[in-house]
């Protein structure tokens, strides 16, 4: 029987974080993973033509995280694309009007508002900071998915979790953390319930080069029958001066989504134009598009008797304010935080429950907070709203785009 402190299960990019926070804070982790295990020194260089079509807005307290635990550095920092505003729109009574309103990072005392990084950049980053750490501090990667798990029946501090892995490998350890998505098999076999609620929408993901800059802004189109259109800036490396590159996420209807999955790239590339009237002028696509459901996923509980769940596994919003893998982050640092401040939240091998308790209550408001808040604004930008409500909305937008302290209140909440 293998034996660890912690046992982390999915090896993406919060569960790599995870590993490295707690083996740099001196605990023996395994982190398992059906992937094989990356070399040292990081993976295959991406190609100047080649971009990743997933993308993720850093907030400054996920690029605090990663610099802490040495993976920052490991970013590819040429493909890094800095946020210094967000340009937000949305229809008035279906029509061509457009009231905008706009978050820049001075407003809230800050040099960005958020990094665009390309999902593959950020995973090579993490899987050769992995792949170092395990050299020289108490990570073993360990490929293989698990097939059995077996929790303590009452959280007394002593007893072990046990997992199995489907080929027949045994493990013991104080903790077990799932990392393993948002269809986490971790999270059933640990018998904690799930509520999921499907949006009726799919995003469709794409890259393109514009023939306008982006101006370092993150843009957004509310738009209440085609749903929520946003362009992120990417960097606009081997472009022409004075032209740019961006990344699509265009949460639409799922009839509308399959529409424009279905456009050649040339029309596809017009209907953005349009939909961001012009506001980048002319596109040209350059990956092809791709689409995931969106739903939301929230548990009751996120803990047991050695066992926490993170990122996906723990909760999924909606991706309009691109705030999914800064919660995961976010579930990193306050795990960490909960339990490696003393040997008092950690004795014998094991977690206390108190600790397991402190994670669990630091991640709730925050998590149930943006949940609400994605889930609101779905409705309320939808396209069946009542016209007494539609006015209310449009006010409120106005007061917003009106108010300063109304707009740091957004930043705030936007960077942590």
């Amino acid at each position: 029987m293998n034996t660890c402190d912690v046992a982390i299960v999915g090896a993406g990019s919060v569960g790599a974080a995870a590993a490295l926070a707690f083996a740099r804070a001196g605990r023996r982790v395994a982190l398992i993973d059906p992937r094989p295990a990356a070399e040292p020194g990081g993976g295959k260089p991406l190609a100047p033509d080649d971009w990743d079509a997933r993308v993720f807005a850093l907030s400054p307290a996920s690029m605090q995280l990663l610099q802490s635990l040495g993976v920052w550095e490991r970013l590819d920092a040429l493909r890094l694309a800095p946020v210094h505003d967000m340009r937000l729109f949305h229809d008035q009574d279906g029509g061509d009007a457009q009231e905008s309103l706009r978050l820049e990072a001075f407003q809230g005392n800050i040099e960005t508002l958020a990094t665009i990084v390309e999902g593959r950049n950020l995973q090579q980053a993490l899987d050769a900071a992995v792949a170092e750490a395990a050299r020289s501090l108490p990570l073993q990667r360990v490929q293989g998915s698990v097939s059995s798990l077996v929790l303590p029946a009452q959280a007394d501090g002593r007893t072990p979790a046990r997992l199995t892995l489907a080929d027949g490998q045994g493990w013991e350890a104080g903790l077990v953390v799932a990392a393993d998505g948002a269809r986490s098999a971790l999270r059933e076999l640990a018998g904690l319930s799930v509520m999921v609620r499907d949006y009726g929408q799919t995003a469709v993901v794409a890259n393109f080069d514009s023939s306008l800059p982006t101006r370092d802004a993150a843009w957004q189109w509310f738009d209440g029958d085609l749903g929520v259109m946003a362009l992120l800036p990417l960097t606009p490396i081997g472009r022409p001066a004075g032209q740019g590159r961006v990344s699509l996420v265009w949460s639409a209807p799922t009839d509308w989504a399959q529409a424009l999955l279905e456009m050649p790239a040339d029309e596809l590339a017009r209907q953005v134009a349009a939909q961001a009237r012009g506001a980048l002028g002319n596109l040209r696509c350059i990956t092809p598009a791709a689409s995931f459901p969106l739903r939301s996923v929230s548990c009751a509980r996120v803990i047991a008797p050695a066992f926490a769940m993170i990122g996906d596994a723990a909760h999924v919003v909606h991706p309009m304010a691109g705030q999914g893998m800064n919660l995961g982050f976010g579930d990193v640092q306050a795990l960490a935080d909960a339990l490696l401040g003393g040997e008092a939240r950690w004795s014998h091998g094991h977690p206390s429950w108190l600790a397991l308790r402190r994670y669990e209550r630091a991640r709730r408001e925050p998590v149930a907070t943006m949940q609400a808040l994605m889930t609101g604004l779905h409705q309320v930008f939808g396209p069946a709203l009542p016209p007494p409500l539609a006015m209310v909305r449009n006010l409120g937008w106005k007061a917003v785009a009106t108010s300063g302290w109304a707009r740091r209140q957004l930043i705030a909440h936007a960077i942590r």
